[in-house]
């Protein structure tokens, strides 16, 4: 069981995972050319994480069903003893576990920028962002199987959080760098809520 979980999860990492990880290593390497990364305070640090790390769970959370769109692929999987829905968990596991380890490696590069910041809260803010915007882009891939409307959705809640934030109430993304933490629980909660229930539907629809 564990030996067939640890080969799916190499075969991902290797021909799905590895691309979308190399974009959010990239995103996390330009933004010391789109904004200050030295002696920053804790609200800028913040904004850093909800203006712009949010991303990184678009990066590698939404294209989780990409393999299955090559029929061929899908079908080999099917084949399988292994259940498809266990190798789409162990994919969005994946994800999860890149997406974090990618978290705290910026932000403990940031520490060394003499910038003074809770490393624990800016971290959760970023990775309640990260799931929120990432649950949501799934979900809709789920629903509509195109993945070009599955990144536009996150953009679209970015957009709204940007411009109406009274519309969002908890959701609100850019709570934090406004001096509060209260919505990211609720962020967070919606996100993973959006993926079991992405990861349901697709079962349902044996897409």
């Amino acid at each position: 069981m564990w030996e067939q979980c640890l080969e799916i999860a190499r075969v991902n990492r290797r021909h799905n995972l590895l691309p979308h990880i190399a974009a959010a290593v990239v995103l996390c390497l330009m933004a010391p050319l789109l904004m200050g990364v030295k002696n920053l305070t804790e609200p800028q640090v913040a904004k850093i994480a909800e203006f712009y790390l949010s991303f990184l769970g678009v990066i590698l959370f939404v294209p989780l069903f990409l393999p299955d769109s090559d029929s061929n692929i899908r079908d080999v999987v099917a084949s399988k003893k292994f259940p498809i829905t266990g190798v789409r968990l162990i994919r969005l596991l994946q994800a999860a576990l890149f997406l974090l380890v990618i978290l705290a490696v910026f932000f403990i590069l940031l520490k060394y920028g003499e910038n003074e910041f809770h490393f624990g809260k800016c971290y959760y803010a970023a990775a309640a962002n990260c799931i929120g915007m990432g649950g949501l882009g799934l979900l809709f891939y789920s629903l509509i199987d195109n993945i070009a409307i599955a990144y536009m959705m996150p953009f679209l809640y970015y957009l709204i959080s940007l411009g109406n934030r009274k519309a969002l109430g908890k959701f609100w993304l850019m709570g934090f760098s406004n001096g509060s933490m209260d919505g990211k629980k609720y962020i967070a909660a919606a996100g993973l809520l959006m993926m079991v229930a992405a990861l349901l539907i697709r079962r349902a629809s044996r897409r």
